[in-house]
């Protein structure tokens, strides 16, 4: 086995002073804070839809979603990591995620990661959290893309 099976990629990003990350290989983009246009009786945190080169790619508040406070404030770091979601046909689809700020893309080992979760959240979203990843001196919430967008379907 070479070095490079023994990595895992994440992207990491900042919500609420916690860190979560999503696997860089399921992020198709980093996009600055654009206001998005509401969406008649979607879920509260479903902030709405942009346009991104003729996709129209659905924004949730993480934040909201996660069950923290909203931030209404504006922040120059605040962003949209916009995801890629294969349904059981396998038919890709783009969802946005609003986060506070996006923070790193680094490789972790297998004895880096541990399926225990410490962050208390509801039932519906503790299963959206795969695990926890100890970088340097924080801990980063690896959230699973496929139960996340389960989460805004339902």
């Amino acid at each position: 086995m070479d070095d490079q099976e023994l990595y895992k990629s994440i992207t990491s990003f900042k919500v609420a002073n916690e860190y979560f990350a999503f696997k860089t290989e399921r992020i198709r983009h980093l996009l600055e804070m654009t206001e998005p246009t509401r969406v008649p009786l979607a879920k509260d945190y479903v902030m709405g839809v942009i346009n991104y080169h003729g996709n129209m790619i659905p924004v949730v508040d993480l934040r909201m979603m996660l069950g923290f406070e909203s931030d209404e404030d504006e922040h120059p770091e605040t962003s949209i990591v916009v995801i890629a979601v294969k349904d059981e046909a396998g038919v890709e689809s783009l969802l946005g995620y609003k986060v506070d700020e996006v923070d790193e893309v680094f490789s972790y080992t297998d004895e880096q990661f541990k399926s225990e979760v410490v962050l208390e959240l509801d039932k519906e979203m503790q299963r959206t959290l795969k695990g926890t990843i100890h970088q340097g001196d924080k801990f980063i919430y690896l959230l699973s893309t496929l139960e996340i967008s389960k989460v805004v379907e339902s």
